[in-house]
């Protein structure tokens, strides 16, 4: 007998193979993505504190970025103004603490930072330290 084709169990064991392989790219893409949201996130906030310090320094005014960990973001504060120049979210899986004090960081006139201070920013394995070192408005990022 001359048959052309596949059986039902050959196609049926081929696609159990191929679900199989799929499950697991997905499992392993979870804890990349949780990755790459976190340096992602850390990527802009860089860039929004030197936002705010160019903010502080070109309007001869204090700015200063303002976190609520409760809902999942911060605000780019220009004082004496009504509004927030910016707000901007982030996943809610991200935690923002800071070490002590208020859960803001404030930019003088001449772009310096008031206060030194450290914010941990972790979200599931990973930690990352931010520093603001007092005097010159500088900042850096360790993972710990």
């Amino acid at each position: 007998m001359n048959q052309k084709g596949f059986t039902l169990i050959e196609s049926l064991i081929v696609l159990a193979i191929v679900q199989v392989m799929v499950l697991i790219i997905v499992i392993n893409l979870k804890p990349l993505m949780a990755h790459y949201q976190l340096t992602s996130f850390l990527r802009q906030l860089q860039a929004d504190t030197f936002y705010t310090q160019q903010i502080a320094i070109t309007t001869q005014r204090p700015a200063r970025l303002t976190f609520e960990p409760a809902n999942s973001r911060y605000l780019l504060l220009k004082i004496g103004a009504e509004r927030p120049i910016m707000q901007r979210g982030y996943h809610s899986n991200i935690r923002v603490v800071f070490s002590s004090g208020t859960s803001s960081i404030q930019y003088n006139e001449q772009g310096n930072i008031s206060q030194a201070k450290s914010l941990f920013i972790s979200s599931n394995k990973e930690t990352y330290k931010v520093t603001f070192q007092i005097g010159r408005g500088r900042f850096y990022v360790t993972k710990i």
